[in-house]
């Protein structure tokens, strides 16, 4: 209210100054016509407002000449003439925000017309009275002029000048301080601070076996070539620590051009190995934002991040959080089974040093996690051991293997549930996560805490949360399904012809359901695990039961596909209001089902969970759904993927994929 009161005040003077110069001229205009008394009158009146004016402001200034005196006798002891000339910028203002004194120093740096009885909030517009009030001592507010930045410091002032005035107990004392130098010191450091980048060729193992040394070369020095290229552009060090390695050190400076180019680099490395007419790409991992050692940790941390994202990428670690750019190609199938064959001979030494064997997947079991979970038990039975498989409630996606499963008498026992499962945890207990990484998605997360060695193996692009530590870690995001990673394992333990039909068959299911048929995420590996299950007798027509679904499911997948509406780059959007108990399944079959339709090359669906909207995502590899549904807090592969958005309706999770598409097109372009 004293604020306002003020500001009204002078607009009133300016009123009254403005009227007092119209009567002048109106007198003077008068004198002109020779009506004599008229203008005597008015021109008597325009002067003596002028004076009264002027008298006004002479005592007002006598006063906050006093006022100051006062102040600065028994709260600075220092006098007026002293503060006037301290080298720094000064200024008091009443509790209102009104300018009352300031220095010489002061007005050098602002507008003086905008000082005498103006708002300091108005002349310094980075500065919130509000904070002034809230905090009787106050800094770090920052103020440019012209090319000179302030630092705004502050503190209250007891005003003992009018006790009794409702209002007037208390003036702000402020002082600026010239920064610029320290600034640009600031700017000069982060900018010249050393990041590190840690490039790496993808597939290139592989491309060594499959192709003689001349070729091999070639295409090499192609891509040394365009990674020579770009550290230049950024005045880099680059040394090559192994045939497949660089290590990059730059200015920080030239990240911000890195990114503006969307590290370009990655295509043209791409570009380069077409003419070995073998798809080698490279995987960037940068470190940002500590001291040298810390980068070079987050480097490390951001390639293995890139490489389990698929590769052919550029993952940037800073202090908190991952940033990725790329990922947008398919991943391509490592042809040598090294890996698989060295895992394999670590899980069946964990397996025969453990009391018991839990394995678990992720909630809303499907066929993969499932399948490999039943797969994988058959070895833990063959070593002797116990095996215990999770599950928080029978998902309608698997119930019908989980029914037939559940009356063989072998299995009895097997199936716990989070609170059973607790009780058979042992010091000797391990732990085997499958079909996720990300603690989240885990129906008994306490589990992970309670055991003391973990196992993950999993398909999945890698999201930046993972859990952590894992004894053992078979994270292969070319892979298929789980199932065809615990079909190869099997083989390698030498305990895969032990498999029931059943086993073999949950299985050959899981594979099937994720590569939709043999049609997505189709390798040689794929088919090479699928001929090992066939061999074991598991019978497809059983297989394809597994698939089969009732007239109301179908209906319902219709009527969703119904409300498909075509968004630019050939998605195609549908959504349901209805709820039903395999809603994740329908909906799952339905984006399957519009990949059929002409020019679409992506599918989303939109339906109701619980608490918000889930989102279940397929395309046909030209565009990274994954990348879409990670905007909408979910995941998965490039070709199939979803999210759970909490809290939201139907409408409003239509609106946030749409958004979430439209934002994947513009960062590609």
């Amino acid at each position: 209210m004293k604020k306002a009161y003020s500001y009204v005040m002078r607009k009133h003077m300016t009123v009254a100054v403005t009227a007092a110069a119209v009567l002048i001229i109106c007198a003077l205009l008068l004198l002109l016509r020779r009506e004599y008394i008229i203008a005597a009158v008015q021109g008597g009146v325009g002067i003596a407002a002028f004076i009264h004016i002027l008298i006004l402001r002479t005592v007002r200034k006598k006063e906050m000449s006093k006022y100051l005196q006062k102040i600065l006798s028994d709260d600075m002891g220092v006098s007026e003439n002293a503060l006037m000339s301290v080298p720094l910028p000064m200024t008091i203002c009443s509790i209102d925000g009104t300018i009352r004194w300031y220095n010489d120093k002061f007005s050098s740096i602002f507008d003086s017309r905008a000082l005498s009885d103006g708002m300091l909030d108005d002349v310094i517009p980075e500065l919130k009275w509000s904070d002034v009030l809230k905090n009787q001592k106050g800094k770090g507010i920052v103020t440019v002029q012209g090319e000179n930045m302030y630092s705004v410091r502050w503190f209250v002032l007891k005003d003992k000048i009018a006790p009794n005035e409702i209002g007037a107990h208390f003036s702000v004392f402020f002082y600026l301080t010239d920064i610029t130098k320290e600034k640009k010191l600031e700017e000069a450091y982060e900018n010249e601070r050393a990041d590190i980048a840690i490039v790496n060729i993808d597939n290139y193992d592989d491309f060594a076996q499959k192709f003689d040394d001349e070729v091999m070369e070639a295409a090499c020095s192609k891509i040394r070539s365009a990674v020579n290229a770009w550290a230049r552009s950024g005045n880099a060090v680059i040394k090559k620590t192994d045939r497949d390695r660089f290590f990059v050190i730059f200015e920080h400076q030239y990240l911000k051009k890195y990114i503006d180019q969307k590290f370009d680099v990655v295509e043209k490395a791409r570009e380069a190995a077409a003419v070995a007419k073998f798809p080698l790409s490279i995987s960037i991992g940068i470190g940002t934002g500590g001291t040298l050692e810390a980068n070079e940790i987050g480097a490390r941390n951001a390639l293995d991040m890139a490489l389990g994202r698929g590769g052919d990428q550029v993952c940037i670690k800073d202090d908190n959080q991952f940033r990725f750019y790329g990922g947008k190609n398919r991943e391509y199938e490592r042809s040598t089974k090294i890996k698989a064959r060295a895992v394999a001979i670590a899980l069946e030494d964990y397996i025969k040093n453990s009391d018991n064997v839990i394995f678990m997947g992720h909630r809303g079991a499907d066929f993969d996690c499932f399948g490999a979970a039943v797969g994988l038990q058959r070895a833990v039975r063959e070593f002797g051991k116990t095996p215990y498989i999770v599950h928080e409630r029978v998902s309608p996606a698997v119930e019908k293997m989980y029914n037939a499963l559940k009356n063989i008498e072998e299995y009895h026992g097997m199936f716990v549930d989070e609170n059973e499962v607790l009780e058979e945890v042992t010091p000797d207990s391990l732990l085997v996560v499958l079909d996720t990484h990300r603690p989240s998605m885990l129906p008994c997360p306490k589990l992970v805490g309670r055991v003391s060695r973990i196992i993950l193996i999993d398909h999945h692009r890698r999201s930046t949360e993972f859990i952590s530590p894992c004894s053992l870690v078979y994270h292969e995001p070319y892979a298929s399904s789980t199932c065809e990673m615990a079909t190869e394992l099997l083989e390698y333990m030498s305990v895969g012809n032990a498999l029931t039909k059943a086993e073999a068959q949950c299985l050959y299911t899981g594979i099937l359901m994720d590569t939709k048929n043999f049609i997505l995420k189709t390798g040689v590996r794929t088919f090479e695990a699928a001929s090992y299950l066939r061999k074991l007798g598991l019978d497809t027509v059983e297989v394809r039961k597994m698939f089969s679904t009732s007239l109301e499911d179908y209906s319902m997948k219709a009527e969703i596909v119904e409300t498909a509406k075509l968004l630019d780059g050939n998605i195609a959007v549908a959504y349901t209001r209805r709820t039903h108990k395999n809603m994740r399944v329908i909906a799952s079959q339905a984006a399957d089902e519009m990949l059929n339709l002409n020019d679409i090359m992506a599918s989303m669906v939109v339906y109701p969970i619980n608490d918000g909207a889930g989102v279940c995502a397929r395309s046909l590899g030209s565009i990274n759904v994954q990348l879409i549904t990670e905007r909408l807090g979910g995941g998965g592969h490039m070709t199939v993927s979803g999210a759970q958005i909490k809290g939201v309706s139907i409408d409003e999770g239509i609106r946030l994929v749409k958004e979430a598409v439209r934002a994947y097109f513009a960062e590609s372009k």
